[in-house]
């Protein structure tokens, strides 16, 4: 009986009121934040919550409380629902307020228990806490680099579309250096590396083509120049960050390494198209005075002639680079792509009365198909 006591206080009674008391706290903090003006509400209950984890630490250490040491890895997940909140206001300043201070506090608080507590977390409680304390920094820095990108631009151009993804895209790069990167990271690579980093991938794919076809590539004051702006380059760094991820980890999640590599081509020749031919829609936007519109940009004869010289480009480099690497693959998409300019040119060009555009869309159509 009083072994069944022990473990009912070990396994049930105890963390009940560990829990318990922790909401109670958390309530407590909530309310005493009552008092402090409402601008300054949301960084000053990270900081008291950052001290408290801190304290928490230091008990849990001190006493071998392994049950308190297990609430300590709340205060990220905690952080984010408060973050949450604060994503309604879309002029949301992370650092404003003294929230750097704050955010600063969550960190440090995160990585100094994590790193304390290390041997009496639970394991899985352990990655978890790992993985979300990653998205949280790399959230809250993203949040900080799209405000600033924000304040200096007037309309909703190219600058604020990058302010989303060039931190992942950037952490997504570095998980696949081969360096050795210090602790965390290295005592936890696979947390780092693919648990956190897989769902960034995937975020920031759906980011490039929400980004390439939405955004006419407007940065003032740079004027645009094809590849060498603001948003395409964006776009490029993007793209090299996931293709470099699905290729060298993706492995790590159970695919295979042939598989992995597939993917990883597929997805970066999909997106290079994509990215071609929406540049050439953007150069006819800002070059030719072409209305960013669908119906505007399809309808262009210049846009069409575009289409046809740089899609049949695209195909020659793949039927030219599948031949010399003995890639049937790579040379039945080219010649598919080939295919695709030629039907375009009898249904689209030839039915349209414009005429030097026309003109020039077969011409140098034919010319590169000579070739």
């Amino acid at each position: 009986i009083g072994t069944l006591r022990l473990a009912f206080s070990e396994r049930l009674l105890q963390p009940s009121l560990l829990i318990w008391g922790a909401l109670w706290w958390a309530i407590a903090l909530c309310v005493s934040t009552q008092y402090v003006p409402g601008e300054r509400e949301v960084p000053t209950l990270l900081l008291l919550g950052a001290v408290s984890v801190g304290v928490w630490t230091v008990v849990a250490l001190r006493l071998k409380w392994a049950g308190l040491a297990q609430l300590c890895v709340l205060l990220t997940p905690a952080s984010a629902l408060l973050l949450g909140l604060m994503l309604f206001n879309p002029y949301f300043n992370p650092a404003g307020d003294g929230g750097w201070l704050g955010w600063l506090a969550v960190f440090v608080a995160h990585f100094l228990s994590l790193k304390r507590l290390d041997p009496v977390l639970l394991p899985r409680l352990r990655s978890a806490a790992h993985v979300v304390g990653c998205w949280l920094i790399i959230s809250v820095l993203s949040l900080e680099l799209r405000y600033g990108l924000l304040v200096l631009s007037e309309s909703y151009n190219a600058w604020r579309w990058l302010g989303w993804a060039l931190l992942p895209s950037l952490y997504l790069l570095a998980m696949t250096a081969p360096r050795h990167w210090p602790w965390p990271v290295a005592a936890y690579p696979r947390q780092y590396r693919v648990w956190a980093a897989a769902p960034l991938a995937a975020l920031m794919l759906a980011w490039f083509w929400l980004a390439n076809g939405f955004s006419d590539g407007n940065a003032d004051p740079l004027p645009y120049i094809p590849l060498i702006n603001p948003l395409e380059l964006g776009l490029l760094i993007t793209l090299a960050g996931i293709f470099s991820w699905t290729r060298t980890q993706l492995p790590q999640s159970g695919v295979s390494a042939a598989h992995a590599r597939k993917v990883a081509l597929m997805i970066a020749g999909a997106s290079i198209f994509a990215l071609v031919t929406a540049m050439v829609m953007r150069g006819a936007h800002h070059w030719a005075g072409v209305a960013w519109h669908t119906d505007a940009l399809l309808e262009s004869m210049r846009v069409q002639a575009g289409l046809s010289i740089v899609w049949t480009l695209m195909a020659l480099t793949l039927m030219i680079g599948g031949h010399l690497r003995a890639r049937r693959d790579m040379w039945i998409v080219g010649a598919v792509l080939i295919g695709i300019v030629v039907a375009k040119l009898f249904f689209v060009e030839l039915s349209n009365r414009g005429g030097l555009e026309r003109i020039v869309s077969f011409i140098g159509v034919g010319i590169l198909l000579l070739v």
